[in-house]
């Protein structure tokens, strides 16, 4: 399965005062690549809510494997576990350009609800058919 591929710079306001990426941060990271995957396939979180559903995260890891610094240019590579629940789960590695040392990885979780906080245990037909489209192009060689 390939990976989508999001670059991203890291930021001045990003880094501590030893110019290294506060830890936090790579958790939002992964969110970047996690939406600009989504929004690709109609599956951002203003979409999700026209088809009167969110998915909040309920797990995240994050695994730091060396420090990015201010300027390094990084690859966010996200891709899609399959699962047969009704839930969507998402894999991030993240490397620094251009040597692609790898920087973290990690893996969301998240649960998919409906505008009344019940979580659904079937994912709807809209929404099947826009995973069905975004697990294609990741399976696309």
């Amino acid at each position: 399965m390939k990976q989508h591929e999001t670059r991203l710079t890291v930021r001045f306001n990003e880094v501590d005062s030893y110019n290294v990426v506060w830890h936090g941060h790579y958790l939002g990271y992964f969110e970047v690549g996690r939406l600009d995957l989504c929004g690709r396939f109609g599956m951002s979180p203003g979409n999700l809510g026209v088809l009167g559903l969110f998915a909040p995260v309920v797990d995240m890891r994050c695994r730091l494997r060396a420090s990015a610094r201010y300027g390094d240019e990084l690859l966010l590579e996200t891709s899609v576990v399959p699962t047969e629940k009704a839930m969507l789960i998402f894999s991030f590695r993240l490397y620094r350009l251009p040597d692609m040392h790898l920087l973290a990885e990690g893996e969301t979780s998240h649960v998919l609800l409906n505008l009344e906080n019940k979580m659904l245990y079937e994912v709807p037909p809209e929404l099947a058919s826009r995973i069905a489209k975004m697990t294609a192009y990741l399976d696309a060689e």
